[in-house]
């Protein structure tokens, strides 16, 4: 299987659950201030999914979480709300919030960092529903791709091997080849999931 001419020995399909969402925006005074708020997320990020925003005056991040109870959410906001003079929270993610992160990241020259976008309908997605690599004969992932849990949801499929066909075949970057190639589960219990790719 080719896209622009490389080609591809594996692939690898990894799903994950959707959980509770917030983003915190924070306005930092100094970078001793920033590094306070990326100790903090980083210290969390044995308990929840953590993605940084932006950096500089303005630092933001989004967290996602699978456990139902979100009181840990509302702690990391009376947090930041007991030591910073301005904070923003939002308990979910979505394009309107994002709108406001790249916006204040202009108005204080702060630094937007990147995001992944589903790889079907370009949706901004710091959490992907599913991940694809595309591997190399030498096992190095060639091209990685993201999708929403929306679009994943329409890829109705009755195996995973039809799943990841239909994701591939679905994507804007037009994977040649996916609906003629040979896919071989590879033995293991692990997530993600494995294919061999042969032609």
């Amino acid at each position: 299987m080719t896209v622009d001419g490389g080609p591809f020995s594996e692939v690898s399909v990894d799903q994950q659950p959707e959980g509770l969402r917030a983003v915190y925006l924070v306005e930092t005074r100094d970078s001793e201030e920033a590094r306070q708020i990326a100790k903090l997320f980083g210290d969390l990020q044995n308990r929840v999914q953590v993605l940084q925003l932006s950096m500089g005056k303005l630092v933001s991040y989004v967290v996602q979480m699978c456990d139902a109870d979100s009181s840990l959410l509302d702690e990391i906001a009376l947090m930041l709300k007991g030591h910073y003079s301005f904070v923003v929270t939002q308990r979910s993610f979505d394009e309107i919030i994002y709108r406001i992160v790249t916006e204040l990241c202009a108005d204080t020259s702060s630094k937007l960092l990147p995001v992944p976008q589903c790889s079907i309908c370009g949706r901004t997605e710091p959490f992907p529903s599913v991940v694809v690599n595309l591997f190399d004969e030498d096992g190095q992932v060639r091209l990685s791709r993201s999708y929403c849990a929306s679009c994943a949801a329409s890829a109705t499929a009755t195996s995973n091997k039809e799943f990841v066909r239909t994701l591939l075949a679905s994507d804007k970057k037009r994977i040649r080849g996916i609906e003629r190639a040979q896919l071989t589960r590879q033995r293991s219990c692990k997530q993600p999931i494995r294919f061999k790719i042969s032609r």
